[in-house]
C-alpha cells in the first residue's frame, strides 16, 4: 500500500494549483449581462413550455375536481390499490378473449376436435372464476395471483389453438 500512496502523493505534487480558461471568457459575460433579459431567443421558449406545463396543470385540476376523472375510481375508492389491479387485469383479459374470438372465426367448436378443447376453456374458466373470488378475498396471496394469471395466459393459448383445428363443414342442403 505504501507505494500506491507514494504514487498519490506525487501526482498530488504534480498537479497544477489553479486553472485558467484557454481564451479569455469575461468579454463574452459582459456582453450577455447587457443584454435586455426578454430579448435572447430561449427566453421566449422558455415562457412558452412554462405556460404550457402551467395551463396543463390547472386543465388537469379543474377536470379532476370537476368529476370528469374521478368517476373512473369512485366505485372502487375504498379498494385496495391490489383489488383494482386485479379487476383491471379482468377487463383486459376479457378484451383480449373478445378481440381473440372476433378476429378469428372459425367454426372449430362443433367439430369432433373441439370437443376436448371446450371443455379444457370451460374448465379454465370455472377455475379461473373461483380463483379471482378468492382473490378478492386475500389479494395478498403471490402464489394464488400466478395461478390466476397462468389460468388466463392458458385460455388464450387454447383458444389460439383452438383456431388452427380444421373447420366444421357446413351443410348446403340435404343429400338425396
Amino acid at each position: 500500500m505504501s507505494h500506491s500512496q507514494d504514487k498519490l502523493q506525487q501526482l498530488i505534487a504534480k498537479a497544477p494549483t489553479a486553472l485558467a480558461p484557454e481564451r479569455e471568457l469575461w468579454s463574452g459575460i459582459e456582453k450577455q449581462l447587457d443584454k435586455p433579459e426578454f430579448s435572447q431567443p430561449n427566453q421566449w421558449r422558455r415562457i412558452a413550455v412554462a405556460s404550457i406545463i402551467l395551463l396543463t396543470g390547472i386543465l388537469g385540476t379543474t377536470m379532476w375536481s370537476n368529476g370528469v376523472i374521478t368517476p373512473l375510481y369512485t366505485a372502487q375508492s375504498n379498494t385496495s390499490p391490489l383489488l383494482i389491479t386485479l379487476s383491471e387485469i379482468k377487463l383486459e383479459h376479457r378484451q383480449q378473449i373478445a378481440l381473440l374470438q372476433q378476429s378469428h372465426k372459425v367454426n372449430w367448436q362443433s367439430t369432433e376436435l373441439g370437443l376436448p378443447l371446450n371443455q379444457g376453456i370451460e374448465q379454465l374458466r370455472k377455475a379461473a372464476e373461483k380463483i379471482y373470488q378468492t382473490l378478492t378475498k386475500t389479494p395478498h396471496d403471490k402464489e394464488l395471483w400466478q395461478l390466476w394469471l397462468w389460468t388466463q395466459q392458458r385460455e388464450i393459448e387454447l383458444l389460439q389453438q383452438g383456431q388452427t383445428l380444421p373447420a366444421a363443414e357446413q351443410n348446403q342442403g340435404a343429400r338425396i
